[in-house]
């Protein structure tokens, strides 16, 4: 199964085609350009999303595909977007 990850709700709709209907997600961050803060917070704030999305990826391979249906895994893919 193939899936597409968008990291932007701007470009979420705008993935590559390819044949059998990759499963698409949003996990929104917000972009690191429109951040505020000084030097230091970004830096902060870009480890930590770095490490949110590291979380998620490791928590995506986690995921055991055997006896579950498309809509589940499609479901659990989704969701790990709300952590």
């Amino acid at each position: 199964m193939d899936f597409v990850i968008a990291l932007d709700a701007s470009t979420a709709h705008q993935h590559p085609s390819w044949p059998g209907q990759p499963e698409t997600a949003l996990w929104a961050f917000e972009p690191f350009v429109l951040r505020k803060n000084n030097g230091t917070a970004v830096g902060l704030e870009t480890l930590q999303t770095l490490h949110s999305l590291r979380r998620r990826i490791e928590l995506l391979l986690s995921l055991h595909s055997k006896g579950k249906t498309r809509s589940d895994l499609r479901d659990d893919l989704r969701d790990l977007g709300y952590l």
